[in-house]
């Protein structure tokens, strides 16, 4: 059973939950994180996780602000105008990989032998991910198993993770066979299992700690221009060195909050627990898990 750190007040959560035991002097500390679409408002701001790269300079490390490029077209799929999304949202320290500096991390599982990884990210002995947990309608939620997983997956990684029909004859003679238009998106269960594969390539071999932000619970990805109103008052933060547990206890608390189970009501055709059994099937994470309210 894995313990889970609540509070509303994430400067409380980071020794609690035994980050400072991931830190050498020296070490460089990707902090993995979503800059926001331009147009939606509700993706973490840089004064709500400042106190965390603050605390990491504390004992010596050297973090930054990383993410990879999207699949699909816009201002966050190229590395140039992802930086200046970045910069225009408030964060400074930030380093993101063009799409050839990746690493290559052999997983032999049963979607992927290996998965392509953002270079930035990979090279650092420590991760944490600051996620903004939220719904969405492909994995019926996005915690910190998306964050990682999805999320530090290159260009063509994001492609292999929702392109179904591999043996389709058209992915053969497709010319336009590196965009979301073009991807041939899957059913939810194998979006999700090949979420969770990447995300045991993106901390196999490396130390993490994960933050989740229960807060302006939007319906949807922070990858959208806009936000709908939240989908439930805001809950607080939880941290946890167990991504599986961690997000685990979010949907938990999210749907306690909500009287019923809210992201199957949103996404009924997206069953959102696959992500959480394959993953822990893999070992990156146990479902079981004390929550411990600092509060």
């Amino acid at each position: 059973m894995s313990k889970v750190f609540f509070s509303k007040d994430p400067d409380r959560l980071f020794q609690a939950a035994g980050f400072s035991a991931l830190i050498a002097p020296g070490d460089r500390v990707a902090l993995k994180i979503h800059f926001g679409e331009p147009g939606n408002a509700a993706y973490l701001k840089p004064q709500m996780v400042q106190p965390i790269l603050e605390q990491v300079k504390e004992l010596g490390g050297r973090p930054f602000f990383t993410d990879a490029n999207t699949l699909y077209r816009g201002p966050r799929h190229e590395t140039k105008s992802h930086l200046e999304v970045a910069r225009q949202h408030g964060f400074t320290d930030v380093i993101i990989s063009e799409e050839e500096d990746f690493v290559t991390v052999p997983v032999n599982l049963k979607h992927f032998k290996q998965v392509y990884l953002a270079g930035a990210a990979l090279r650092t002995p420590v991760m944490i991910a600051l996620t903004h947990f939220k719904g969405h309608d492909v994995t019926g939620f996005g915690g910190a198993i998306k964050n990682i997983g999805m999320g530090l997956g290159t260009r063509q990684g994001k492609l292999k993770m929702h392109q179904h029909c591999v043996k389709c004859e058209e992915v053969k003679t497709c010319n336009k066979n590196q965009t979301v238009e073009a991807c041939w998106i899957g059913p939810s269960q194998s979006v999700q299992e090949k979420m969770a594969e990447y995300a045991l390539g993106a901390v196999k071999g490396r130390k993490a700690g994960y933050f989740n932000f229960i807060i302006s619970v939007s319906p949807n990805c922070d990858c959208y221009a806009h936000n709908d109103p939240p989908i439930v008052p805001d809950i607080g933060v939880l941290a946890s060195l167990d991504p599986v547990a961690i997000d685990q206890a979010s949907v938990d608390l999210v749907n306690k909050a909500a009287g019923r189970d809210i992201f199957r009501k949103l996404y009924p055709e997206a069953d959102w627990s696959v992500q959480l059994s394959y993953a822990e099937s893999l070992g990156l994470g146990s479902r079981k898990y004390e929550l411990i309210n600092l509060d």
